[in-house]
């Protein structure tokens, strides 16, 4: 019986980290987001000062395809 349990731990052990590698793997979407972040970041001219949130926001938009 001990070894059954053990067994059955090491199989649920293992579900739960496949759901949450599942789970914390970036979309498509989020993959978007921060590449069109990273590329409004690199346009802008060198003095000027980017809110991040505005910078995810017009990011968002392109990658949903309304900006």
């Amino acid at each position: 019986m001990g070894k059954t349990l053990v067994l059955a731990l090491a199989i649920v052990l293992g579900a739960v980290v496949v759901a949450g590698a599942v789970a914390l793997r970036p979309t498509g979407f989020q993959q978007c987001v921060s590449i069109v972040s990273a590329e409004i970041e690199r346009k802008a001219s060198p003095g000027a000062t980017l809110d991040p949130l505005d910078v995810e926001t017009e990011a968002a938009r392109v990658c949903a395809g309304a900006g």
